[in-house]
């Protein structure tokens, strides 16, 4: 334990680690930077206090019935999620929370750690990429001006607008190809068809896109893929 109280001490994310009953027993310098509270004003108390997470929609993510909190304390792994908060200060921000279960002295019983950073430039980026591609892109598969699904030439005829890739991501000319349709208005299933592959392997595809791109849906790979700036309204 006390190996992981030093780690977490050191960490350069904020971090905090609670207790089974969900009280905060640890909370970072770097935590303290990044939200404003100092460790003294936030041990002792309930996490969902201190965190005051919600989601895009405004909506609270934290409640003493935190479904993350309870896996945590079972031991169960948690996939990172993204919340927005506010600091001492009252200024909104988004945090990207890694999570993890940490044994404690009770018998099948873990404390919960959190990890978080903030990600609010990131999601500042991602909601101008949504307008744009709102803007730019059409009902997946079907075309502004007409009720009929698009044809296969009309949305190879879409695809051409769609601006090229930056050269320096690491990704190869198939994954280029299936990024060009998503960002088109392509199904999975247009993709395949397109390319003469089987959906199977156009998820493959994407999944890989995923992971190498850092991204944690299609969503994000695109606002990586084309950033504010590198996409053109078509004409």
């Amino acid at each position: 334990m006390k190996q992981v109280w030093a780690m977490l001490q050191r960490t350069a994310d904020g971090a905090m680690l609670m207790n089974e009953e969900g009280i905060v027993i640890l909370w970072n310098k770097a935590a303290e930077r990044l939200l404003g509270f100092r460790a003294q004003d936030v041990i002792g108390r309930p996490c969902q206090e201190v965190i005051r997470g919600e989601t895009l929609a405004g909506h609270p993510f934290c409640s003493p019935s935190c479904v993350v909190g309870h896996r945590l304390g079972c031991g169960r792994g948690v996939r990172n999620f993204d919340i927005q908060t506010r600091t001492k200060g009252g200024k909104v921000i988004w945090l990207n929370v890694s999570s993890l279960p940490v044994p404690s002295r009770k018998p099948d019983r873990f404390l919960a750690a959190h990890l978080f950073r903030d990600i609010t430039a990131r999601k500042k980026v991602l909601g101008l990429t949504e307008e744009l591609y709102a803007a730019v892109a059409p009902p997946r598969g079907r075309d502004y001006a007409s009720s009929e699904p698009l044809s296969r030439g009309a949305t190879e005829r879409r695809a051409d607008t769609v601006p090229e890739i930056p050269a320096l991501l690491p990704l190869g000319e198939r994954e280029r190809e299936i990024l060009r349709g998503l960002a088109a208005g392509k199904s999975g299933k247009d993709i395949a068809d397109l390319l003469c592959i089987s959906p199977v392997t156009v998820r493959n595809h994407i999944q890989h896109i995923l992971e190498k791109l850092g991204a944690h849906s299609r969503l994000q790979a695109l606002a990586i893929a084309f950033p504010p700036g590198g996409v053109s309204a078509q004409k």
